[in-house]
């Protein structure tokens, strides 16, 4: 907040406004009654730089003017009742870069002193600290998912071990009777109740959540920050490269289940290239009116996941993204699905191309935030 003897200074003028603005470290502004209503009279340079907004966007309007264009614009509507009273607090908001990203931010409101109502308006960047949440909230809910799917496999496979049984039991009485149907039906039967035993012993990898709350957020910025936590995981081994365009418009997604879908893949590359390798992640952008997409006015922005495995067979390829498909044991192959169910809950696409030998190429396109 504010230096006490800041606020407790005489009524301040332009020239101590900016004064005051300049010795704030943290990104500042303050607000004036207006005809149109509360505006802004001034901003400082930490607010510039957080913002990536210049001054003449700013000053002279209302607060409106930091607004995330995109998403729940719930948050808004308690501080412009604020405004309008004159009172001050603490409000949660999505506000919005220069380039079209956003950012969740605390704004602290204090009254200056002075003839005329002015506030002075303090705003600190708390993204990391609502990842951190949305990320725990997860966490729970994947624990307490993972308890009702583990009691439902655990009740499902003692109904599977029943009938297995029972199945045994007709093909020992059967011995070796010509019965070319009653045959097929007890090995078809064996088959299928096996398939559904590996099934229940799956469910754990593959919980599924409610759809999140997309934003705009830098693409760029968001997968090196998780690439950098994902890195010490990788075998020593393995290579990893990443590519960034210029000038990448944000992205609509959410970054925790960016991370999550990231994750999933590159330990699915790893898997496939046995541990000695190299991947590639490369960002890109799609321009609008590129019919492919569901949005072609906004364009996209993706990016591609290459590694240099050992690449997957046209059959395969063909059910990469269904739950449980796997070139590997039981139980390891739900990643792809995972990534799929994460890419569709954020509205994105997610594609592969492989040749058997020539390593796999997975691709993952976001709307763009326009």
């Amino acid at each position: 907040m504010m230096p006490a003897d800041a606020v407790r200074s005489p009524t301040p003028d332009g020239g101590a406004e900016a004064g005051l603005l300049a010795l704030l470290p943290l990104p500042a502004l303050i607000l004036e009654e207006a005809e149109a209503g509360p505006t802004i009279a001034g901003v400082n340079a930490a607010l510039l730089a957080l913002t990536g907004l210049d001054e003449a966007a700013l000053v002279g309007h209302g607060i409106e003017a930091l607004a995330c264009r995109h998403g729940d614009h719930a948050g808004w509507l308690p501080l412009r009742e604020a405004l309008v009273r004159g009172e001050t607090g603490c409000f949660e908001l999505l506000f919005a870069r220069g380039t079209g990203a956003s950012f969740w931010g605390e704004i602290h409101l204090a009254a200056l002193p002075g003839p005329t109502p002015r506030l002075l308006g303090q705003i600190v960047d708390v993204t990391r600290r609502r990842d951190a949440e949305d990320a725990l909230a997860l966490s729970r809910q994947r624990e307490a998912l993972g308890l009702l799917t583990n009691s439902v496999a655990h009740e499902f496979n003692n109904f599977l071990q029943i009938l297995i049984g029972y199945i045994d039991g007709l093909k020992r009485r059967l011995g070796d009777r010509p019965e070319p149907f009653i045959q097929r039906a007890i090995t078809r039967s064996t088959e299928a109740s096996e398939r559904a035993a590996v099934l229940t012993r799956q469910l754990l990898a593959h919980s599924r959540r409610i759809a999140p709350d997309v934003r705009p957020v830098d693409l760029g910025a968001a997968v090196q920050a998780g690439l950098d936590r994902l890195r010490p995981t990788l075998p020593p081994g393995i290579a990893l490269d990443l590519s960034i365009p210029e000038d990448l418009p944000p992205a609509l997604c959410h970054p925790i289940q960016l991370e999550l879908a990231l994750g999933h893949l590159l330990a699915n590359a790893c898997e496939a290239m046995a541990g000695q390798g190299r991947i590639r992640v490369a960002l890109f952008a799609v321009e609008p009116g590129d019919r492919s997409l569901q949005r072609p006015e906004a364009g996209a922005v993706g990016l591609t996941v290459s590694d240099t495995g050992h690449g997957l067979s046209p059959e395969m390829l063909s059910r990469a993204l269904a739950p449980f498909a796997t070139t590997r044991e039981s139980g390891r192959g739900a990643g792809l699905a995972i990534v799929h169910g994460l890419m569709k809950r954020q509205n994105g696409t997610i594609s592969i191309e492989s040749r058997p030998g020539e390593g796999a190429s997975v691709r993952l396109v976001f709307p763009a935030a326009r």
